[in-house]
């Protein structure tokens, strides 16, 4: 189970035992007959607290998390909690307890969330209930790994320092790799996390099994890296770590699994949105010269090119105007209809065409433009692995990292899009359905 699993499951009990107790108060003659009744209502103000904790980025642990921007997305969730149950009690009167009991009950589940929440981060910084950490390398893995755990509350994890091969800035350093076990012996740390960016002839081989034998729990730190961010280290990627390593490869029933859901879930939109197509189509030829749809080469499944429909946001191309990399998103060609279907992804709901004739799947990387696979596959490394899945309408990549408009850029994206092809299945597809419907309603576009 996630840390972010945890605090919802521990929000979701303090809101249940919150709203239960509140209704005690209540006569006999307010309450439901049946106590199934009773049980699912309360049960449903949970998951609208919840769902309004998520969209209020309660669950993302990257972002801050002090007290000022607790207390204030808490603020914002109960009062989203509020105006859904006062609109779903208009339209179900039925369904309302005690009146202005309610009110209450969600006063008192911000102060009993706020407290679990603030108790719960300053225990998982205090022994016992935390783990010393030292980390053996230098670099950007390493610092991004100590920057981490000082930083998230929501890892019970204490950094001790870092040894590397000599000074740097960032946290405290304790010495060099030689030094491993004179560090173990004076600040006798619960794990160690392997970051360095090169281990042949520096890894204390001997200092480390030492280590391993009396306990001290010893990780790479790629795979800590991974755990933490939700992407893998393209940069400290090797070709065993691919090819013996966990991941990578997806049964054929969850497979099947979730090309059925692309296909259902595109089959439904199509019908359900066949008006709104018709307008849109008929707005963006009414609005600028130039077709309703725009059509262009993109890379699918093992590098096969195919045409990707969308409707068109952006005036033409002038006559003459040399193309490039990063040309698709002239910003001073988009239409003011184009910035509203892109704020909310309306230009790609003819992608659901290409889901059905085979190019791509609900979620999956993105696919590039076949003008651009090339130069991205010459200087970005494993970039052609994400060909080895079936593109995706949105994906891992695009919920968690948006546009990308450098190499840096896309490189970071790689990163996103080959943990989601490590870790594939119905149930993380799920879980990135959910967290584009969350950008979407925020008017936050992803990549």
């Amino acid at each position: 189970m996630s840390t972010a699993q945890r605090f919802a499951w521990l929000d979701g009990l303090a809101a249940v035992t919150v709203y239960a107790a509140a209704i005690v108060v209540l006569p006999p003659s307010e309450l439901p007959a049946s106590p199934w009744g009773l049980a699912a209502r309360v049960l449903l103000v949970a998951m609208v607290c919840l769902l309004a904790f998520y969209y209020n980025d309660l669950y993302n642990f990257e972002v801050p998390h002090d007290l000022g921007q607790l207390f204030r997305r808490l603020c914002r969730a109960l009062g989203l909690s509020a105006l859904v149950l006062a609109f779903g009690y208009l339209l179900f009167p039925g369904l309302i307890l005690g009146g202005n009991l309610a009110s209450y009950a969600l006063l008192l589940t911000l102060v009993s969330v706020l407290l679990v929440r603030v108790t719960a981060y300053t225990l998982a910084k205090q022994a016992p209930f935390s783990e010393r950490v030292l980390i053996l390398g230098g670099g950007p893995m390493a610092a991004e790994l100590a920057r981490h755990i000082r930083t998230r509350p929501d890892l019970a994890l204490r950094l001790v320092g870092v040894l590397t091969p000599g000074p740097e800035a960032g946290p405290p350093r304790l010495g060099s790799y030689g030094d491993v076990a004179d560090v173990v012996r004076r600040h006798r740390p619960d794990r160690i996390v392997v970051a360095m960016p090169d281990r042949r002839g520096n890894l204390p081989v001997s200092e480390l099994l030492a280590c391993r034998f009396r306990g001290i729990t010893v990780e790479e730190g790629t795979r800590v890296f991974e755990r933490f961010t939700g992407r893998l280290a393209v940069e400290s990627l090797t070709p065993s770590t691919l090819i013996f390593g966990d991941g990578f490869g997806t049964r054929r029933l969850p497979r099947m699994l979730m090309r059925a859901l692309s296909l259902a879930v595109a089959v439904v939109a199509l019908v359900l949105t066949a008006p709104l197509i018709a307008l849109i189509a008929l707005a963006v030829r009414l609005e600028s010269p130039g077709p309703a749809f725009f059509v262009q080469d993109r890379v699918g499944l093992h590098g096969r090119r195919f045409r990707l429909l969308k409707f068109r946001t952006m005036r033409e191309a002038p006559a003459g105007t040399a193309d490039s990399v990063w040309g698709r998103d002239n910003a001073s060609r988009v239409t003011r209809l184009g910035a509203l279907l892109r704020r909310y992804r309306l230009d790609e709901l003819p992608q659901c065409l290409n889901i059905l004739r085979g190019d791509m799947n609900l979620v999956g990387p993105r696919p590039e433009m076949a003008s651009n696979v090339a130069t991205f596959s010459a200087v970005i490394p494993y970039y052609n692995l994400r060909h080895e899945v079936r593109p995706g309408l949105t994906g891992w990549a695009q919920v968690k990292a948006g546009y990308s408009m450098s190499t840096e850029e896309v490189t970071r994206k790689l990163c996103y899009d080959l943990y989601y092809i490590k870790h594939m299945s119905p149930t993380f597809d799920l879980q990135i359905l959910i967290d584009t419907v969350k950008f979407i309603l925020s008017g936050t576009r992803p990549g």
